[in-house]
């Protein structure tokens, strides 16, 4: 016996290979064949749906089809009864002769003609009625609908008595003659003869059940058990078949509703006149589409199968190889500081999209590293706008404050002065005898009173104007242009639309101070004549915001030269409410202000 220490050790090729073929028997067999009881399934599922979708859509076609039919067919009758009222020659029996004659050459499908007076007596037919046929439809359906309604109908179904026994449909509509009910003009189709292309539903297998109002026969397919003239009763097929073309939609499978006792599946497609059009189609039909999809299916996943072991087999050594230099490349991408992209020009086939994905994630985290500083840099360059933004607002701030303080020290604090001197004057007792002095003295004090209060009124003005708070915007605007109209040779127009509620106190006040502004800069730097302030409420970016728009037609701003502080305070107020200013020259001279201030709370 040879020694087992000297015996040959198995190739490892060969050992890769049955262990290989056996987790291929794992992998891949075993969830073949779970995948193609599911495909089994799902393929199931699909041909039932796209039965019910192609039953669904060849109904309404059908429905559609047979609903045109009967318009053309009932448009006809309409433009000759329309064409006879139009001539006043409804009583001109010779002429119903002969148009009826013509309708009947153009239209084959009008099994019989006929024209009545208002009591449904036959003026005229074609072809002529018999000897000792009827002489009156006064008890027709299609005489006493158009009678009532005034307008066109489309019958039931029902047997003819005129012209031999046949089971008809009929289309009318009603003769006017001043306004008033004058006859029927009446068409009637035999029901073998209703416009519907047979040939492509029998292809697929359908059968037909046409059913009028009264859930009455009209049509039926070859296979189907009911007549025409047949209604629907208490058996349990009719009940069925009625509950279906009564309202329930989708399909529906209904046992024994075929002719052989077979079970089909339906589908009722209503009609505009109120018929109904029931298109079935035999389980034996889905079911051999179902076998023949299974059948493919599964012959499918059988070649796929056999190809997917004959190709593992067949490169295995080759497989192995590439695993080997896989994980070479992957400790090489791990373990290496290089980030320069590994190259896949010697590595095997099967690699070449990891190789790819590797790369990709690498390129990818260096993207993500150069975004993330751009943003840090970006939030860094935006920290330090605001921290600007907020040092000039402070700077603003504190020059209204120093401006407001001279004015108080330097002009209302010298009136007052003036009074207590004037007043303290008065106590001087040489002049209790002298009342002219004293009373040139109180003229003054009064005068600089007067003065001193005109002074507070005009800064309490501009701090806040009491109109914004009384009578809202509007008011406060126009109290604006009024004192700018005084005090300057700008003529400015104020539109406001109307506005159903007042708006919040921020968003008034906030406008007011941005038209106060922008007001302010025309009169004194656009050397403008003509102002136009609007105001409206928007839909802008889908919330609703008030728009503020100050036109002038001065000589326009210079986009090259900055803001000042009343530009920057202006900007300031829309941004604090979210909204945003554009300041642009138009074309022809002038400058266009435009404030969009959201309304907290609405949206589009």
């Amino acid at each position: 016996m040879p020694d087992p220490a000297t015996a040959p050790t198995p190739r490892p090729a060969r050992a890769l290979l049955g262990e290989f073929t056996r987790l291929l028997l794992l992998a891949v067999v075993l969830p073949v064949l779970v995948l193609s009881g599911v495909l089994l399934w799902q393929a199931s599922v699909s041909v039932r749906e796209q039965s019910a979708t192609r039953l669904a859509a060849t109904a309404h076609a059908g429905a559609r089809e047979l609903e045109g039919f009967l318009q053309v067919h009932q448009a006809a009758l309409q433009v000759l009864a329309d064409r006879r009222a139009g001539e006043a020659s409804l009583d001109d029996v010779a002429r119903w002769q002969a148009d009826l004659a013509r309708i009947s050459r153009h239209y084959p499908a009008f099994a019989t003609m006929l024209v009545t007076d208002a009591d449904g007596r036959i003026l005229a037919s074609e072809p002529g009625l018999p000897e000792g046929g009827p002489q009156s439809v006064a008890d027709r359906e299609y005489f006493q609908v158009p009678r009532e309604s005034g307008r066109g109908h489309v019958s039931n179904a029902f047997r003819g008595r005129g012209h031999g026994r046949d089971v008809l449909v009929a289309v009318s509509v009603p003769l006017q003659a001043d306004g008033r009910f004058a006859g029927v003009l009446e068409g009637s189709i035999r029901v073998d003869s209703l416009g519907m292309r047979r040939g492509g539903l029998d292809e697929h297998g359908f059968e037909v059940l046409l059913l009028d109002r009264a859930l009455t026969v009209i049509q039926s397919g070859a296979g189907m058990p009911q007549r025409p003239l047949y209604a629907l009763g208490d058996a349990t097929g009719d009940r069925e078949l009625a509950r279906l073309a009564r309202g329930e939609r989708g399909m529906r499978s209904l046992r024994g509703a075929l002719r052989d006792g077979d079970d089909a599946f339906a589908y009722a497609a209503p009609l505009d006149n109120g018929w109904h059009l029931v298109l079935l189609q035999p389980h034996a039909v889905v079911d051999a589409e179902l076998r023949r999809n299974a059948l493919a299916l599964l012959a499918v996943l059988a070649l796929v199968l056999a190809g997917v072991l004959a190709v593992a087999v067949a490169k295995l050594r080759r497989l192995g190889h590439s695993v080997h230099g896989l994980l070479e490349r992957m400790q090489q991408f791990a373990l290496d500081s290089d980030p320069s992209p590994i190259a896949p020009d010697n590595l095997p086939s099967e690699l070449v999209p990891l190789v790819d994905a590797m790369n990709a994630l690498a390129a990818r985290a260096r993207a993500s590293y150069e975004t993330v500083n751009l943003s840090l840099q970006e939030q860094r360059h935006l920290r330090e706008e605001l921290q600007s933004v907020a040092q000039r607002l402070l700077t603003v701030q504190e020059d209204e404050r120093r401006a407001l303080s001279r004015e108080l020290h330097d002009d209302i604090g010298q009136s007052i002065t003036a009074i207590k001197l004037a007043a303290t004057s008065l106590t001087d007792d040489s002049l209790a005898t002298d009342a002219a002095v004293r009373r040139e003295i109180l003229d003054e004090v009064i005068a600089i009173a007067d003065q001193t209060v005109h002074k507070l009124r005009n800064l309490s003005l501009l701090l806040r104007p009491p109109q914004l708070d009384s009578l809202g915007l509007e008011a406060a605007l126009r109290g604006q242009v009024a004192a700018l109209a005084r005090n300057s040779r700008l003529q400015v127009e104020l539109d406001v639309a109307p506005i159903a509620q007042r708006l919040p106190a921020a968003v008034e006040l906030a406008c007011f101070r941005i038209a106060q502004e922008a007001m302010t800069n025309v009169a004194r730097h656009a050397g403008a004549t003509h102002a136009r302030v609007r105001v409206a409420i928007e839909h802008v970016d889908g919330q609703r915001s008030l728009v503020l728009r100050v036109v002038d037609d001065g000589h326009g701003i210079d986009p090259e030269r900055p803001g000042g502080l009343g530009l920057l305070t202006m900007r300031e107020r829309a941004t604090q409410l979210g909204g945003s200013l554009a300041i642009n020259s138009r074309e022809g001279g002038g400058t266009q202000v435009r404030a969009v201030l959201p309304i907290p709370g609405d949206g589009a």
